[in-house]
């Protein structure tokens, strides 16, 4: 009895020990990866013109970064989309923010507002972009007139959908 008593206790104190070095785990550096020289943090895709608002900073899932979206809007409609912080730890995170980040501005633009897609692959990048940019947008929508339309109804924030595949994970 004693044998298999200590046997457990070995197994349960191995499970803890391990369990904790996976929930303590942050990728190596713990400081913020390269991300491509074509996604610059600061810059806007579009015209630029009319009332500006940047959305509320928003974590990646995971201790993985963190986004915040900058957004202009003119007579109802988005003039411009960029970022006004992006941070991302690890080199895939990196990758994979570079690339969906200017996939989501593409989408902001074309879609005006609008409900937007998670991109598959990216579902916590996705996610904090969309909850930043709403943000944005009902700071614009209360400056009333015709950028009233942006705000809270357009489904932006946690209301993504995704387009099919996996579930991100690791980003």
């Amino acid at each position: 009895m004693k044998r298999s008593t200590i046997g457990s206790t070995v197994a349960i104190i191995a499970t803890a020990a391990g369990l904790g070095a996976v929930l303590g785990y942050h990728p190596a550096g713990g400081g913020t990866a390269s991300l491509p020289a074509g996604l610059k943090v600061g810059g806007t895709s579009g015209v630029g013109a009319g009332t500006s608002a940047v959305g509320t900073d928003q974590p990646l899932a995971g201790g993985l970064g963190d986004i915040q979206v900058r957004v202009s809007a003119q007579n109802g409609k988005i003039t411009s989309v960029g970022l006004a912080k992006l941070n991302v730890h690890g080199p895939q995170s990196a990758q994979i923010t570079g690339s969906v980040v200017p996939r989501l501005i593409q989408e902001t633009m074309s879609a005006n507002g609008g409900p937007i897609q998670a991109v598959s692959g990216a579902t916590y990048t996705s996610q904090a972009y969309a909850t930043s940019l709403q943000a944005a947008l009902d700071k614009i929508a209360a400056t009333g007139g015709t950028n009233a339309a942006l705000g809270a109804s357009n489904g932006n924030g946690s209301l993504l959908a995704n387009q099919g595949g996996r579930d991100d994970g690791g980003d």
